[in-house]
């Protein structure tokens, strides 16, 4: 497994180095990344959601796991908001509200669905589907109310009517009814869900590309949210999850794989929208895509060995 995963993101960096060489070479510009970016969440993602569920069989077990995921995605993001308060202190002159954001909240359907389908397949973007949508609640909610000290109603409405949370509900409608579309449909809707893993990673490389990642090396901060972000609030996870075999196997390492996967491109996105600091956002961004690489192989591979001790 820990080859796998360590295989699947040496595949996803050279994707990301794509769309770095993409953008230094102008071949794309900041505004065509955007519009990658937009494909990749508004049309790609969906349909390989609703293309999951249509590709399972149902059954009592992955009904109940998904369940689960709901719940052990839940606790791990309270941990992980709490242990960000923690780690995250506020200081004059810090951008808390963005190390915050950053640290608590990962890049889980950009990286996570890549790595859960080379995992386990349908199933494991099943499984996906179940933790994004405790994310789009979270980041949504708390998320918006850490960068604008607001709460902000009518932005998490309009998440619900988001490309993915639809395509979630046409899924599970599509999934507990067994209802089966013409194979011409679902052929085509496989032929799009296959194009996720390289147009998101490249999506990403141009997100990486536009960073100043030399100001990011010489910032201290930076390493410390990467930290936090891809080792420390993840171990947290981790620690609930070794405690939780009465989950399976399979929920448990793709909430692990998704909660230490590196910081959410959203936070770059908002804090464009609300004029923050997006410099030093997307620097973060940067360093823990890079950083991801290495760190989430690692941790499954610890995960593994702790799951042998424990039992």
């Amino acid at each position: 497994m820990t080859l796998i995963i360590a295989n699947q993101a040496i595949i996803m960096l050279l994707l990301i180095m794509v769309g770095i060489l993409a953008y230094r070479l102008k071949i794309v510009t900041r505004d065509g990344g955007k519009q990658l970016s937009a494909i990749v969440l508004e049309i790609v993602t969906p349909v390989l959601v609703v293309h999951a569920y249509m590709d399972v069989e149902y059954s009592e077990k992955l009904v109940v796991n998904l369940l689960w995921t709901f719940a052990l995605a839940t606790v791990s993001y309270i941990i992980t908001i709490l242990g960000a308060m923690l780690i995250c202190r506020k200081k004059e002159g810090r951008e808390t509200a963005i190390e915050r954001f950053s640290a608590i909240y990962s890049n889980c359907g950009f990286m996570g669905i890549p790595l859960a389908s080379a995992l386990y397949g349908a199933e494991g973007v099943l499984y996906v589907t179940a933790f994004l949508t405790v994310f789009f609640f979270f980041s949504w909610t708390h998320g918006i109310m850490l960068l604008t000290g607001k709460g902000d109603i009518k932005a998490f409405v309009k998440v619900l009517r988001s490309p993915t949370v639809i395509a979630i509900a046409i899924g599970l409608i599509l999934y507990f009814t067994q209802i089966r579309l013409p194979s011409v449909l679902t052929q085509t809707m496989a032929y799009i869900a296959d194009l996720n893993t390289p147009l998101a990673m490249i999506a990403s490389g141009i997100s990486v590309a536009q960073a100043n990642i030399i100001a990011a090396l010489k910032n201290s901060r930076v390493y410390l949210i990467s930290l936090s972000r891809l080792l420390i609030l993840p171990i947290l996870t981790m620690i609930v999850c070794l405690f939780c075999g009465f989950i399976s196997e399979e929920v448990r390492i793709v909430v692990l794989l998704l909660s230490a996967a590196p910081s959410a491109a959203m936070c770059t996105l908002q804090c464009q929208k609300l004029g923050l600091h997006d410099t030093y956002a997307s620097q973060i961004f940067a360093m823990t895509t890079i950083l991801s690489v290495g760190t989430l192989p690692l941790l499954v591979k610890l995960f593994s060995l702790l799951l042998e001790v424990v039992g």
